[in-house]
């Protein structure tokens, strides 16, 4: 391995993580509803879910989704039915200025932990660096130092969503102004996996 690899994988995660994707949309929105604090165990189960995921994938299922096709294609369309159900969640928060701790609850840790298998933009770029950025003659060591680098990146990329909601809620004045905001949310977390899939 060299500075270069690293150098590269590196720039690879730091884009995939802070690119607009359904992990990041959550965090903007539960900033938003709740503020930051609420978006502390999203941040956690991102840093853990995705590097465990990332291993697992590595070590385990990439050999057994390449013999088995139909795996894949069976994971995204249970991923895109999550996400949908997800969208749906953001769109139809309550929104009362006066009392936004009456929002539905955010994600939980072990929620954004499992979401991570149905994610498909965390699929996409787990499968990307596996593939494309680990090298074959020091696969496990090449391997895990990926998996730690984004534990870091997504627990910063995700702050920075979240805070980004926190401070965008600084414009919105009323409730249809909220209304709206979580449409569009909706829209944005359902095109990002649109984009990741077609």
């Amino acid at each position: 391995m060299t500075l270069e690899w690293f150098l590269a994988l590196l720039l690879f995660i730091s884009i995939a993580s802070i690119t607009p994707g359904p992990n990041n949309i959550i965090a903007m929105s539960i900033g938003f509803s709740h503020g930051y604090r609420k978006v502390i165990p999203h941040v956690l189960g991102v840093s853990v879910g995705f590097p465990v995921m990332l291993l697992l994938i590595g070590f385990v299922l990439k050999p057994i989704m390449d013999q088995y096709q139909n795996f894949f294609t069976l994971l995204k369309y249970a991923s895109i039915a999550y996400v949908m159900y997800i969208a749906y969640q953001i769109a139809t928060t309550t929104p009362n200025i006066e009392d936004i701790e009456n929002n539905k609850k955010p994600i939980t840790f072990w929620q954004s932990v499992l979401f991570q298998w149905i994610n498909p933009k965390a699929w996409a770029g787990a499968l990307a660096v596996v593939s494309i950025y680990i090298p074959k003659q020091s696969y496990s060591i090449g391997l895990t130092v990926a998996a730690v680098v984004s534990v870091v990146i997504a627990a910063l990329a995700i702050s920075f969503w979240g805070i980004m909601g926190r401070e965008i809620k600084r414009f919105f004045a009323n409730t249809k102004q909220i209304i709206l905001f979580n449409y569009i949310m909706a829209i944005l977390l359902v095109a990002s996996v649109l984009m990741m899939l077609f």
